[in-house]
């Protein structure tokens, strides 16, 4: 695979998790009024993909304190475009590598909060 093929594969990935990451902020918001852990969706690369994890709203916080990571399903992640930061059985955290990462940045709707452009 070629450095340009690996970073369009990376802006891919990067965007279709991005696009993931704005479910899974609706689910936040949305699990305050419930009494059970929310199910969020799995943030892999693949848009097809329709798992779901079961997280605490505290989990979740946790992982959203980096914008250049993603929560996805264990056996989700993709080493060509993402370094695994934690794993256990429920679920993995990753961190997007190269210009994945600056564009997980750019999309995290809670950076586009923060600035008044959402």
């Amino acid at each position: 695979m070629t450095d340009l093929d690996l970073d369009t594969r990376r802006r891919r990935a990067g965007a279709n998790q991005s696009m993931f990451r704005e479910v899974n902020e609706r689910i936040v918001e949305l699990s305050r009024r419930l009494e059970s852990p929310p199910q969020f969706v799995c943030e892999c690369e693949s848009a097809q993909c329709a798992e779901t994890v079961t997280l605490t709203p505290e989990e979740y916080e946790a992982i959203r304190s980096d914008s250049g990571c993603f929560l996805v399903a264990p056996g989700h992640n993709v080493p060509d475009v993402e370094e695994t930061v934690t794993s256990s059985d429920r679920f993995m955290v990753v961190r997007k590598l190269g210009v994945a990462h600056a564009i997980a940045v750019q999309h995290d709707p809670r950076r586009v909060q923060a600035n008044g452009t959402g």
